[in-house]
């Protein structure tokens, strides 16, 4: 799941979406820093670390996390049914990118969500 997650985040902020969610991104990447200094990236070590401290991450970034998780689940269909030849994370981004438009209602207004800061 937080590998959707991932994917839905990289989309949006890659989109341009908002100077809000950028924001949260930059702040979650900033808690990520430091409560899993030291962490080797890889076999899914970081989101462990990240599940593990998500009592300590800021406000900003535990909303980003609890709206983009909701958008995972909203859009892991339309991501099955869009991107299902991406096989690596940069291709399924840049597939969930260029689809934003093909996206049912209930997925596109949960990135709305995400877009707005997760509020």
């Amino acid at each position: 799941m937080l590998r959707s997650v991932l994917v839905v985040s990289a989309a949006l902020v890659l989109s341009g979406s908002s100077a809000v969610a950028q924001g949260a991104a930059k702040a979650c990447v900033a808690d990520v820093k430091k409560n899993c200094e030291g962490v080797e990236p890889g076999e899914g070590r970081i989101a462990d670390c990240i599940k593990k401290h998500v009592g300590d991450l800021s406000a900003p970034c535990q909303e980003l996390l609890a709206s983009t998780t909701a958008a995972a689940k909203a859009c892991t269909d339309d991501v099955k049914q869009q991107c299902a030849d991406a096989r690596r994370r940069a291709a399924k981004i840049v597939c969930l990118k260029s689809a934003l438009t093909n996206l049912s209602d209930g997925c596109k207004s949960a990135i709305s969500k995400v877009a707005a800061g997760g509020k």
